[in-house]
């Protein structure tokens, strides 16, 4: 069955039929639950989240004006909801140490050396992505996994686009140095284990 946008079905929900906001948790569901769990880097927070965004929307919809897309305002509970729960919770960070996978890992997985690599590279921005902080995970999610532009991400967030651009710029240079630092580890992990497997000449 073919979508009839948003507002069609807002206005259905408003006139009484409420079964038709399941059109509207089936379209949006995904990119919620996706948003939320690279927040909060926690599959199962991550649906409590998105269960607990729809029926806030849900109860709230009278209060949806239309200035902004419905997307852009369901992205903006989403984003609070995940942001409160991370705060809420005395989350602890990842060290380097935590990092569970290295090269050799992923071509246990496949023998494929390119599609292992790409998972590699993968799960090391993954990795980043929770080192950063809360604010930023979402910021970077917005802008590179959702493609929100920088206008969309200000109204979702409530930070000007002022400061969504620097700190957009500052998440992307954390994330870049973890990652480097990781590659760095892996990379002596790698030399080390080589070195070990030279015949002794003594």
């Amino acid at each position: 069955m073919e979508y009839k946008g948003d507002i069609y079905y807002i206005d259905l929900v408003l006139r009484g039929n409420l079964n038709a906001f399941s059109f509207i948790i089936d379209r949006h569901k995904d990119r919620m639950f996706n948003l939320a769990f690279r927040i909060c880097g926690n599959r199962e927070e991550a649906e409590e989240v998105a269960q607990d965004a729809f029926l806030k929307a849900f109860r709230s919809l009278k209060s949806f004006r239309k200035k902004s897309t419905f997307s852009t305002w369901l992205y903006r509970i989403v984003y609070n909801t995940s942001i409160s729960l991370v705060r809420s919770r005395k989350n602890k960070l990842l060290s380097l140490e935590d990092f569970p996978a290295d090269m050799i890992d992923f071509m246990r997985i496949t023998p494929d050396e390119d599609e292992a690599e790409r998972e590699y590279k993968n799960s090391l921005v993954n990795f980043a992505l929770q080192k950063i902080g809360d604010e930023e995970r979402g910021i970077i999610t917005l802008h590179y996994y959702d493609e929100l532009s920088i206008e969309e991400m200000s109204a979702v967030t409530g930070i000007s686009r002022a400061n969504i651009r620097v700190k957009l710029f500052r998440a992307r240079q954390k994330m870049t140095e973890i990652i480097r630092t990781s590659e760095k580890k892996e990379n002596f992990r790698q030399s080390t284990l080589h070195t070990s497997n030279f015949p002794n000449h003594e």
